[in-house]
C-alpha cells in the first residue's frame, strides 16, 4: 500500500522525532551519509489528554528546534514524527462512502463524535478510502486536535521549515511491500502505549491501540493484548498461515520479553531489522536507542511506501 495519501506531501530527506522529554533530528546528506542530533524539550511542552496531543507551546520548543537545524544542513521542508499516542487512528465501515471529499469528512466526523470526547470540528483529518474487501468498503482515518497540529507546524516555520507530513511512528514503521506477499503485523510499544497494525496485500485489516496504566512497567498487559490480538486475527479475521512481525519497543526490557514471546509462537516470522546507519554522535543511539531513530529513517530512507 502507499502510504503517502495519507500525508501532505512525499517524505523529504529530513525527519524529526518528537517527544514529551526530547527532539530529535535525522537527516540524509546529498552523499547518503546520515547527520543526528537530540535536544532536550521543557517538561510542560506538551500537553496531552484523552484524545491525544491537545496543545503544544510553540515558544517553549522552538530553541530545541533551532538548534537541531544545523544537524540538517539547513534544509527548508521537514517529516515530523510524533508518538502514535499523540494521534488516533481507526478503521472506519461505510456502506456507500461519499465520493467528494468534503462531503465524507462530514462522514468521518459524525462517526468520530461517537468515539473520541472532543467536538469533531476540533480535530484535523487525514481519510484514505480503502479497497473492498469481501464486499466490505473501509476508510483509514488519522485525527488529531487541529490547534495541537498548527502549533507543531507554527514552532517549525518560526525556523524556516515547512513541515510536509505528519504522522505516528506506527505509520512511519510499516515495512515498504507490508503485506504483499504474506500478512504482517506491526507492533509497537512506547511509554504508556501499545499499538498493533495487521495488513493483508498491503491492505490494513485491523488496527488496535491501548492506552496504558503508568503501572504497566513490564510486558503483562502488551502480552496479554498481542494473546487476544492473534487470536482475533486468526480466528475471526481467518488470515493464516504465516504473518510477517515487525516489533518495536522503547522500552529494552519489553522489547526483549515480547521477542522471546513471539519466537515461541507457531506461524510468526519475525522481519529482520535492519541495523541503524551511523549518524552523527554515537550518543545519539545509546542515548534514545535504536527504536527512537527507527520511524525516522524509514521516512528518509524511502522505507515508507
Amino acid at each position: 500500500m502507499n502510504w503517502e495519501p495519507l500525508f501532505t506531501s512525499p517524505p523529504p530527506n529530513t525527519g524529526w522525532v518528537l517527544g514529551a522529554t526530547d527532539a530529535v533530528v535525522v537527516h540524509r546528506a546529498a552523499n547518503d551519509e546520515f547527520h543526528c542530533a537530540v535536544e532536550g524539550m521543557p517538561a510542560d511542552a506538551f500537553e496531552v489528554g484523552p484524545v491525544g496531543l491537545q496543545a503544544v507551546k510553540s515558544e517553549a520548543i522552538g530553541p530545541a528546534l533551532a538548534k537541531l537545524k544545523g544537524a540538517a544542513e539547513g534544509a527548508r521542508s521537514a517529516a515530523v514524527i510524533v508518538p502514535t499516542s499523540w494521534l488516533r487512528s481507526f478503521l472506519i465501515d461505510v456502506d456507500r462512502p461519499p465520493r467528494k471529499e468534503e462531503e465524507l469528512h462530514d462522514v468521518v466526523r459524525w462517526r468520530l463524535k461517537k468515539l473520541l470526547p472532543v467536538t469533531p470540528t476540533e480535530l484535523r483529518l487525514s481519510v484514505i478510502r480503502q479497497p473492498e474487501i469481501a464486499g466490505q468498503r473501509r476508510l483509514l482515518v488519522m485525527a488529531g486536535i487541529e490547534r495541537a497540529m498548527g502549533a507543531i507546524e507554527s514552532a517549525f516555520t518560526a525556523i524556516g521549515v515547512e513541515v510536509g507530513l505528519i504522522t505516528t511512528r506506527l505509520f512511519a514503521l510499516v515495512p515498504r511491500g507490508a503485506g504483499a506477499v504474506r500478512p504482517s503485523l506491526v507492533i509497537q510499544h512506547e511509554e504508556n502505549f501499545l499499538s498493533l497494525l495487521l495488513l493483508t496485500e498491503g491492505v490494513p485489516r485491523l488496527i488496535r491501540t491501548k492506552p496504558l496504566a503508568l503501572a504497566d512497567v513490564g510486558a503483562g498487559t502488551a502480552l496479554r493484548e498481542l494473546r487476544l490480538t492473534l487470536g482475533f486475527i486468526r480466528d475471526t479475521i481467518g488470515v493464516s498461515p504465516e504473518i510477517e512481525v515487525k516489533l518495536a519497543c522503547e522500552s529494552r526490557q519489553i522489547d526483549d520479553e515480547l521477542r522471546g514471546w513471539l519466537a515461541k509462537q507457531e506461524g510468526l516470522v519475525s522481519l529482520v531489522e535492519k541495523p541503524v546507519p551511523p549518524c552523527g554522535p554515537t550518543t545519539v543511539v545509546n542515548r534514545l536507542g535504536a527504536a527512537r531513530l527507527a520511524p525516522a529513517m524509514a521516512v528518509v530512507t524511502g522505507e515508507l511506501r
